[in-house]
């Protein structure tokens, strides 16, 4: 059903003429009944009873105008806050985080923006960085706060945190009262690390390898909170998003220990596919986490 044509019959219903209608319609009388013909067509009806100089509604017509004025109160009604960019009651959408966002970065922000728009369904994929960059590509997210640097060509990033990766240990462990150590010594240690897929991981790998050394006995895993209390409890020592192990240095659980001519850091940013459109509800928090960390707004409008 053309809305055009819906309007068109709406317009002759109530005005009772052809030419009056075309007038309230701005087109021509032949657009209006052309119009309510391809309409009587399409449903297989006739809706007026047409006489030299009246016409008049027939049964189907008289329904169909009650059904048109509702249809055409709802679309106006879309139109108009589709205009104003409100968020629309029931709306929802799935954006996706690596674990150390999701626990340090967004919980404010998601807590104002729950408050602000209750009405919103929200779903978190909490995953490593690839995984939630194949969900941006498959488009089963909006969005993704994920490590950087990763470069992809369908996929934008725009940076908003830098996070340093200290070497951690635990109290009891042989660093722990070291100023600094040098990565071939770190190398001797047990290391838990990320797993070799992820972001974080490449990075330290790359550090290695600058160097000429590779570490020995590696435990690979993805959670981050889940590394930071094996460090504790002297399984082995870590580079660590500053992030995750902040308030265990603060408590004194953990030792940061310095390593000679080597920074370890690594960027938080938002990725989104290239061209990807983000109504008011995503709009609106996209724009929570670029006020609050000042990342430089880059998303399309």
């Amino acid at each position: 059903m053309n809305l055009y044509h819906l309007r068109y019959f709406l317009a002759v219903a109530r005005t009772g003429s052809f030419s009056r209608a075309a007038q309230e319609m701005y087109v021509t009388q032949p657009t209006v009944s052309s119009g309510v013909g391809e309409l009587e067509r399409a449903l297989g009806v006739r809706l007026f009873n047409r006489g030299s100089r009246h016409v008049s509604l027939t049964m189907e017509g008289r329904a169909l105008v009650s059904y048109g004025m509702q249809i055409q109160d709802l679309v106006e009604e879309a139109e108009e806050k589709l205009k104003r960019r409100d968020v629309l009651p029931g709306e929802g959408f799935q954006f996706g985080a690596i674990d150390a966002a999701v626990t340090y970065l967004l919980p404010d922000i998601l807590k104002a923006y729950m408050r602000a728009y209750p009405q919103v369904a929200l779903s978190v994929q909490v995953a490593p960085s690839r995984y939630l960059v194949e969900d941006l590509l498959l488009n089963r997210s909006e969005f993704a706060v994920i490590s950087l640097p990763f470069s992809h060509p369908r996929v934008q990033t725009v940076s908003i945190y830098r996070d340093s990766m200290p070497l951690v240990v635990g109290t009891a462990h042989r660093f722990a009262d070291c100023a600094s150590v040098t990565l071939a010594e770190v190398a001797q240690e047990p290391l838990i690390l990320f797993h070799a897929d992820s972001v974080s991981r490449k990075i330290v790998d790359e550090r290695f390898a600058e160097v000429g050394v590779s570490p020995g006995v590696v435990m690979e895993m993805r959670s981050p909170e889940a590394m930071r209390k094996l460090v504790e409890v002297g399984v082995g020592i870590s580079f660590l998003p500053a992030l995750t192990v902040r308030e265990s240095l603060a408590s004194g659980a953990l030792r940061e220990v310095g390593v000679e001519g080597v920074v370890f850091s690594r960027e938080v940013g938002v990725a989104w596919r290239e061209g990807r459109y983000f109504g008011p509800a995503i709009r609106h928090l996209l724009d929570a986490i670029f006020e609050r960390y000042g990342g430089e707004d880059q998303a399309t409008a």
